[in-house]
């Protein structure tokens, strides 16, 4: 039960982590999921859990009725044109999550939805998310942050609870309650509306068989003249409530009768959900019994007055009534600007808690349509082209037999060029050293070149004699070198012997001068300047989107 819970809610990938125990954070890997180019095909989530250091492989399962209970689980299997994440199988029945819900179905169903391909995995010690700990500090970061926002307001409602004595008042404490009750639901609804993943709203719509809310919350009805959603109205009801409850407790007949009002759009939203949507919709069922709590408890503790509403309703616009009526004329007109205040601005700022969603779906489109093989030849041929084949610049890291070469442009004391050195070393233990590097040596004036000789010299002592791996060298010059500029060097032996020994120095001076006859030749100034065999990087494109092109001919 609890492993059902835990996968309630997310999507294959995020399900699929779960069940391997792979570390992982929520917020970056659902973007990661969400964002990526292939996460609706086989091949994506390979590629996923590569990138999580997971070991996968995907099969076919050529007699899948007779060999389905065979099969170790967990494993995403494809099913019904997508992808489910399959995490027991028994002989009658198997349990997957599909489409952000928990499913059992019996096993000759499954397999009638099922293609027969799998993908399984195992996981290791060394399989976690990417910066994993990055990540888990700025995801530990925002929920402090969230927490001390929730508590500032949860102080000063009880401060405002406290400051109206409403401890003593058992009927106004019973309506905060309630209120708060269905301002949480509601919120649940608004979460829904707006496709944003909620565990509670999964877990409480999964009460009965028809498990998607969706199907209500997304019919015409549940817009107000086809602009306002009927879950921001009763968020923005309960809000307006509590909010008048704290602040303006005077206003409580009025809310009362706005209650009464509202009444009969419960009646309405029974009746189509069961006769036109034909699917129940549980959180819309608990506002509406929310809405009718609110009015007996109203009624019980005396809150509504029958006499000064049928006197509204005779005279609605009229002040020349009762001193009463004048009063809650008052406060019904107060209340009702501050339930139309509060609609209005959610509407507006809906669009904008939506962003987040929309963003990624438009960065799925657009990495779908970069990762085109011949989307990227075509944009590459028409970038400027220098020739690097004659470079073999010593600093180079990777793969020299990869079908792809980067040759960087980069300037010792460039802090972008700094920067992208970063950035290469992530790329290489990304496509596990699976891409050729090569570094031609820049400088901002004649006054800087010797530190390049220096780099020369410091490489041939790293490649000939250390025997380590150059990327370390460059990340220690650009963290501490660059500040103590050429005397980082002096404090190194087997540097300055290298550059006391005339028949080396002859080797880096060779080096230095192909650098600089291909700056000469190329005439580049822009550091750091990225080419792909030859071909200026497109703006569009970074060097991490390489990975998708490892096997490519340019």
């Amino acid at each position: 039960m609890q492993k059902t819970m835990r996968l309630q809610g997310k999507n294959v990938f995020l399900s699929y982590l779960t069940l391997l125990g792979v570390r992982y954070t929520e917020s970056f890997s659902n973007q990661y999921f969400n964002e990526h180019p292939h996460k609706y095909n086989l091949f994506g989530l390979s590629k996923m859990l590569s990138d999580y250091g997971v070991d996968n492989a995907a099969i076919q399962i050529p007699d899948k009725e007779n060999n389905i209970t065979e099969i170790q689980t967990p494993f995403i299997a494809q099913f019904g044109g997508d992808f489910a994440a399959v995490y027991k199988i028994e002989p009658t029945q198997v349990s997957f999550l599909w489409k952000g819900a928990n499913h059992v179905l019996e096993t000759a169903k499954f397999i009638e939805s099922w293609t027969g391909v799998v993908l399984l995995a195992e996981s290791s010690e060394h399989s976690i998310e990417p910066n994993y700990k990055e990540h888990r500090k700025t995801e530990l970061i925002d929920l402090l942050k969230r927490i001390a926002l929730f508590s500032v307001f949860g102080l000063i409602a009880i401060l405002a609870y406290i400051n109206n004595m409403y401890f003593t008042n058992a009927g106004i404490t019973l309506l905060l309650c309630f209120n708060l009750t269905g301002l949480f639901i509601s919120w649940l609804l608004l979460l829904k509306q707006m496709k944003v993943q909620s565990e509670y709203a999964d877990k409480i719509c999964s009460l009965f068989k028809q498990k998607d809310c969706n199907n209500v919350l997304e019919s015409k009805a549940a817009k107000l003249f086809g602009i306002i959603s009927l879950s921001e109205i009763c968020f923005c009801y309960f809000l307006t409530n509590v909010l008048l409850l704290l602040i303006f407790s005077p206003s409580i007949t009025a809310i009362s009768f706005i209650n009464i009002l509202v009444l009969p759009f419960t009646l309405w939203s029974v009746w189509y959900q069961k006769a036109k949507a034909k699917q129940w919709c549980v959180l819309c069922l608990l506002v509406v019994a929310l809405l009718w709590v609110i009015f007996f408890v109203n009624y019980f503790f005396g809150h509504i007055y029958f006499s000064v509403i049928a006197d509204i309703f005779r005279n609605p616009l009229s002040m020349t009534v009762t001193e009463l009526s004048k009063t809650i004329h008052f406060q019904l007109f107060i209340a009702t600007c501050c339930y139309f205040v509060s609609i209005i601005g959610i509407n507006m700022l809906a669009p904008t808690l939506n962003a987040d969603k929309q963003v990624q779906s438009l960065r799925q489109s657009i990495n779908s349509l970069k990762t085109d093989e011949d989307v990227f030849k075509t944009l590459l041929k028409k970038q400027p082209y220098y020739d690097s084949s004659d470079c073999d610049s010593i600093i180079s890291f990777g793969n020299p037999d990869s079908k792809l070469r980067l040759t960087i442009l980069t300037n010792p004391y460039c802090n972008p060029c700094a920067k992208m050195h970063q950035r290469i070393e992530e790329f290489l233990k990304l496509v596990n050293n699976n891409i050729s590097v090569q570094y031609i040596l820049s400088s901002f004036n004649d006054d800087l070149k010797p530190t390049n000789k220096y780099l020369i010299a410091a490489c041939y002592a790293e490649l000939t004699i250390n025997r380590s791996p150059l990327t370390t060298f460059f990340n220690d010059w650009f963290e501490k070198g660059k500040k103590l500029k050429n005397d980082y060097f002096k404090s190194q032996p087997l540097i300055m012997e290298i550059m006391s020994n005339p028949e080396i120095m002859i080797e880096i001076e060779d080096e230095f001068q192909k650098h600089e006859a291909w700056k000469q030749r190329t005439q580049i100034k822009s550091t750091p300047t990225v080419l792909l065999n030859g071909f200026q990087l497109p703006e569009s494109y970074k060097i991490e989107d390489l990975r998708y092109f490892l096997d490519m001919d340019v």
